[in-house]
């Protein structure tokens, strides 16, 4: 065989083994890149799901009264007494006292359960929990979401004005961490901020 014929199969095989390992390189970042863009949708998936969960349960959102708006409540509380709703907002206040609690909320609409990050109210509730609660449980400008029975109203001082306060017996409770919160991302921890009430 000539030197040329020799040098040119040479220069084929060369050219053929650097092709083989292109392409095997490139078959690794493919799968690679499927390997990475599975795990993305699993962990995409995770959080959803880890979002859209409940903080109140389903047994207890199933007794809701959803017809009644914090305005009907607001303007007659005891017309309603009895009755199961759905509230939220923001702690602005705790009083505690031997035999009860009092958590005084401004309340903010919700978004599905939590409440929205707006200053739109339309007034204050009171939550009323029986016996001593840890006052550190309700830090002043969490947000908070109560499902509970109304037990009417309270007339108290708020800023040397008579204020009427709707008051709710919580049946659940849920102090938002502010990891939990929209834009804050999710949250693992369970259990810190949420009170079922017997």
């Amino acid at each position: 065989m000539s030197p040329h014929i020799n040098y040119v199969t040479g220069i084929a095989k060369k050219l053929e083994g650097q092709a083989c390992a292109a392409f095997r390189k490139r078959s690794y970042m493919i799968l690679m890149v499927r390997n990475c863009v599975g795990c993305f949708s699993c962990l995409l998936i995770f959080f959803c799901l880890l979002g859209c969960s409940s903080v109140i349960s389903k047994s207890v959102l199933k007794s809701v009264d959803r017809s009644i708006t914090f305005q009907d409540l607001q303007r007659n509380p005891d017309q309603y007494v009895g009755k199961m709703v759905l509230l939220g907002g923001q702690i602005a206040g705790v009083t505690v006292k031997k035999e009860e609690t009092l958590v005084e909320v401004v309340q903010k609409p919700l978004s599905g359960e939590e409440p929205k990050n707006e200053d739109m109210t339309y007034g204050r509730f009171l939550v009323l929990f029986k016996g001593f609660l840890e006052p550190e449980t309700f830090p002043t400008g969490r947000k908070i979401t109560v499902a509970g029975e109304v037990q009417g109203k309270r007339v108290l001082l708020l800023d040397q004005l008579q204020y009427s306060y709707p008051v709710i017996h919580p049946k659940e409770y849920h102090v938002w961490n502010r990891e939990e919160e929209v834009g804050h991302g999710p949250q693992f921890s369970i259990g810190v901020g949420v009170g079922i009430v017997r």
